[in-house]
């Protein structure tokens, strides 16, 4: 585990390994640069010329955070180059503190084409998760009656291709395939779904809040293909934006009371699900992903800023393939594996543009 800390007088990594704990100073790490890079990367951008200037920025701040935090912190753990083949891959949890929470520090890196020789980056050295703190770290590998896998594991698939009270219903395209291969993946799933259009055969009970709430309790496998809001101002009153979510939202607060005896994996493909913008509250590390992996869910997939929703049925796709056994049956603690795989594969097809493949997030065990 890295516990990430930067303050106004000196940055620190503190390394908890199997051999102890150390520390490894981070002096290029200083407050003034982290609050610039988090503050552009919240930035979301709104035409196309914004998006090729995002890409710029968010390749030149992958750069400078495996410079400033990443690459020491790797040496120090012996991690200096890409495992040898067929060997297994090291686990990395990262604690990051305040604002380095809104930075996507397992995408560091220098990504370029042709591949950096040296193999430079994060993700070509470990398989990255996340944790907002090392007690909820604990709490994610909880003993609890071990999941049955293949056809006893129940899942949920909500499905929201178009949003009541949005502006032209916000519509996702893509996310009626999205729930089509997930029926077709996932154990005994239970869709829930908003449908308005008629040739659409993928519809099933309206995906309300307390619908899912019903399901949820009996499922090891949610997923929510749907917009995503990050409150800023609260950020307990962050929501999945689900067919109710103006009466009655899906928020952080509303999953609090919820008994999860048979949670395992939460898939949250809706956008910034994995992001706090309130900085007096960052250390809190308050937001959709956290909550889930605080309610119950060992495994939690998120997203630290807006996705491009036909790329998000990509990187679900290759996921849930790579959480198969030779015998098809999934195994949700394959998930932090399966989802570096994804991102890495989209990664070696287009690293000049990490917009598309930084944002998502491994949280929990």
């Amino acid at each position: 585990m890295v516990v990430l800390n930067v303050s106004a007088y000196r940055s620190d990594a503190i390394l908890l390994t199997s051999g102890g704990i150390t520390n490894q100073p981070l002096p290029g790490l200083d407050q003034a640069t982290v609050t610039r890079q988090a503050l552009d990367t919240i930035a979301a951008p709104e035409s196309l010329l914004a998006r090729v200037r995002a890409q710029e920025t968010i390749r030149e701040m992958l750069a400078w955070l495996w410079h400033s935090a990443a690459e020491p912190v790797l040496h120090a753990l012996g991690h200096q180059d890409q495992p040898p083949y067929g060997k297994p891959w090291p686990r990395l949890w990262w604690v990051p503190g305040g604002l380095l929470a809104l930075l996507p520090i397992h995408a560091a890196g220098r990504h370029t084409s042709p591949p950096d020789p040296s193999h430079r980056t994060v993700m070509d050295r470990v398989i990255s998760s996340y944790t907002p703190t090392i007690g909820a770290l604990a709490h994610a590998r909880t003993a609890r009656p071990a999941a049955i896998l293949g056809t006893a594991i129940r899942s949920l698939i909500v499905a929201m291709p178009t949003t009541p009270d949005l502006d032209r219903g916000a519509q996702l395209a893509y996310v009626p395939a999205e729930a089509a291969l997930l029926q077709a993946r996932l154990p005994n799933p239970t869709l829930l779904s908003e449908s308005p259009f008629p040739y659409d055969t993928i519809g099933g009970q309206l995906p309300t809040k307390a619908a899912v709430l019903e399901h949820l309790a009996a499922c090891a496998i949610a997923h929510f293909a749907c917009h995503g809001f990050s409150d800023p101002a609260d950020p307990s009153q962050s929501r999945l934006l689900l067919h109710d979510h103006r009466t009655d939202p899906l928020t952080v607060a509303a999953l609090a009371p919820v008994v999860l005896d048979h949670a395992q994996l939460a898939y949250l493909s809706a956008c910034s699900t994995a992001r706090a913008t309130e900085e007096r509250l960052l250390d809190e590390a308050i937001h959709l992903a956290s909550a889930f992996q605080l309610a119950g869910f060992p495994h939690v997939i998120g997203t630290l800023w807006e996705i491009d929703d036909a790329i998000a049925v990509e990187i679900a796709d290759t996921f849930y393939a790579a959480l198969a056994h030779p015998d098809g049956t999934l195994d949700p603690d394959r998930a932090a594996r399966a989802l570096h795989q994804a991102t890495r594969a989209l990664r070696d097809r287009q690293p000049t543009d990490p917009y598309i493949w930084a944002s998502h997030i491994h949280a929990g065990a």
